[in-house]
């Protein structure tokens, strides 16, 4: 009975598209590429499922890990974050709550089984007052100075002060942010966000240990939101091919990865082949070579 089983696993797999053995038992399908647009910015998924058959109590069970490469939102991550639309104008009210941020470190690297949303930058506030001396010049302008006669005369004009702009403080901060993926179910997975690590380095009491809040924006928030977007697991399980899909398979685990040093998923599934299944698979298959 088990040769039979595993006669019909090589067969069965022989029938997935694309397949690639890679060693005993395992094959290879893919890569397969899809997009996600997160906030405007296109970030594609690469993904890989590889295929191992396996036989328990006379039972043949498919098994699949499908490996998301996430490189190309690593690279991205920066024009991400920028789309963020984080204060930047030093006088956006004459009062000395005049936040701006600046990021120049921007990165989502693998760190301790998490993906690591992680920034690095200053938040200098100002303060902005408006200026009691009117800006003036003298611009000659045509006039008429009466019996039809028009002449050019000097003529003083004003406007408002420029705003008077002071630096308060300065406020250096790293902070990072790690996600994990969690599986719910036998059939969902999701994202969860963990408490954020931030080091100040200033005395602005307007960043808050554990909540990385400017000027009303959630720094946190907006990331993990980006990140939802970026990383849908439902799309990766998408990618299996159909012929494993009709078996319900079960989500077994999922997590980060670092893959050939760069950040990826790992989920694992599982589906059990009933032997009527795979006896008329097979028998498809013979019929489609006589």
């Amino acid at each position: 009975m088990t040769k039979f089983y595993l006669l019909a696993a090589g067969m069965l797999a022989m029938s997935l598209n694309n397949a690639l053995a890679i060693e005993p038992n395992d094959f290879l399908v893919g890569p397969i590429e899809y997009q996600q647009d997160v906030n405007g910015v296109p970030v594609t998924i690469i993904a890989k499922t590889y295929f191992k058959i396996q036989t328990l109590d006379n039972k043949l069970y498919l098994k699949a890990q499908v490996i998301g490469d996430l490189g190309d939102l690593q690279r991205k991550i920066g024009p991400i974050v920028d789309s963020f639309k984080l204060p930047w104008e030093n006088c956006r009210s004459y009062s000395p709550n005049n936040p701006v941020v600046d990021l120049p470190r921007k990165e989502l690297p693998f760190h301790d089984g998490s993906a690591v949303f992680s920034i690095g930058g200053k938040v200098t506030m100002w303060e902005c007052l408006e200026n009691p001396i009117p800006n003036s010049k003298i611009e000659w302008q045509l006039r008429d100075v009466g019996f039809g006669i028009k002449t050019k005369v000097p003529v003083v004009v004003t406007w408002p002060g420029s705003p008077i702009k002071t630096i308060l403080a300065t406020q250096p901060f790293d902070a990072d942010l790690p996600v994990t993926l969690v599986r719910n179910d036998e059939s969902t997975v999701s994202l969860v966000v963990g408490r954020p690590d931030i080091e100040l380095k200033g005395s602005l009491a307007f960043i808050t240990k554990g909540v990385l809040s400017i000027a009303g924006i959630d720094i946190n928030q907006k990331a993990a939101d980006a990140l939802r977007k970026a990383i849908d697991p439902e799309k990766l399980k998408l990618s299996i091919p159909e012929q494993f899909q009709q078996f319900n398979p079960k989500i077994d685990s999922a997590r980060f990865i670092d893959h050939e040093g760069k950040l990826a998923i790992e989920m694992n599934l599982s589906a059990l082949i009933p032997a009527a299944k795979v006896t008329d698979m097979v028998k498809e298959l013979i019929d489609k070579k006589v």
